[in-house]
C-alpha cells in the first residue's frame, strides 16, 4: 500500500463500522437475527481478505477464532431447524469482540481506493450459510 494515498479518515471508518457494531452487540446480548448474524461474518471475512492481501500478516488466527466462534453460534441458533437468538459464551464474545477492533484497525490503514476493492460482500456469506443451512435441512 503505498503511504502517498489518502487513507480513510476515521469518520468514514465509523460509519462504515455502525451496522457491524450494532449486529455484534445483538449477538452479544442474545437477540442477533440470522441477518444480523451474517452482517457480521460477512465483515469478519472482509478482514481475512483484507490480511491476506493488503495489511501486514498476523491477524489471521484472531479472525479465524472469530469466524469459528461465529459457525458456533449459528449451530446452536439453528438447533431447532428455525433461527432462534442464542446467548453466546464469554471466550465467543471475546473472539467476535477482538475482530471487530482488528478490522476497524485494519479500516483505519486503507485508502479510499482499497476500501473500494475491499467492501464487504453480503451475498458471499449469505450465499454461504443459506448452503449450509440448505444441506442440513435436506
Amino acid at each position: 500500500m503505498s503511504r502517498t494515498a489518502a487513507l480513510l479518515t476515521p469518520t468514514e471508518v465509523e460509519t462504515s463500522l455502525k451496522p457491524l457494531r450494532a449486529a455484534a452487540k445483538a449477538l452479544r446480548i442474545g437477540v442477533a437475527t440470522e441477518l444480523e448474524w451474517v452482517t457480521v461474518g460477512d465483515a469478519i471475512e472482509t478482514a481475512v481478505r483484507l490480511e491476506q492481501r493488503v495489511l501486514p500478516r498476523g491477524l489471521a488466527e484472531h479472525l479465524q477464532s472469530a469466524l469459528i466462534a461465529l459457525q458456533e453460534i449459528r449451530r446452536r441458533a439453528l438447533a431447532t431447524g428455525a433461527w432462534l437468538p442464542v446467548e453466546i459464551h464469554l471466550q465467543e464474545m471475546e473472539q467476535l469482540d477482538t475482530a471487530v477492533e482488528l478490522h476497524e484497525w485494519q479500516l483505519l490503514q486503507l485508502s479510499a481506493a482499497e476500501a473500494g476493492q475491499f467492501t464487504p460482500r453480503l451475498a458471499h456469506f449469505e450465499s454461504t450459510a443459506v448452503d449450509q443451512i440448505q444441506g442440513e435441512l435436506a
